[in-house]
């Protein structure tokens, strides 16, 4: 019991961690320490665990929300949802499919328009 207790108590500070940093996120002071720490996480692929999946995608639907805009940094958001990229595999289906590619869609249409 005490083990699952830590675990789940692991699985919610990270979940709580990720929101700061779609918080971190959506701001042009916060951007760059934000998307570098998540760049960070994302080279280990216990990132990619299904516990964090929602969180993750948050945090991914800001990055290809704003990293195109003026104050922002548009390669390293890029070079962030190019690592998730390359990890759908690890992601459910339904977020690999929809979530993932929101995102990108998101991204290269900003890109595209800015």
């Amino acid at each position: 019991m005490a083990a699952l207790s830590t675990m789940d108590r692991h699985i919610q500070q990270t979940n709580d961690r990720l929101q700061c940093i779609k918080q971190q996120l959506s701001s042009p002071q916060g951007f760059q320490n934000a998307a570098r720490e998540l760049l960070e996480w994302c080279a280990d692929p216990r990132a990619f665990q299904r516990p964090f999946e929602q969180s993750l995608i948050g945090c991914l639907t800001v990055v290809s929300r704003v990293a195109a805009q003026q104050g922002y940094d548009l390669d390293l958001g890029y070079r962030l949802l190019a690592v998730c990229a390359a990890h759908r595999d690890k992601f459910s289906p339904k977020s690999a499919v929809s979530g993932m590619q929101k995102c990108l869609n998101g991204f290269e249409s900003a890109d595209k328009f800015d």
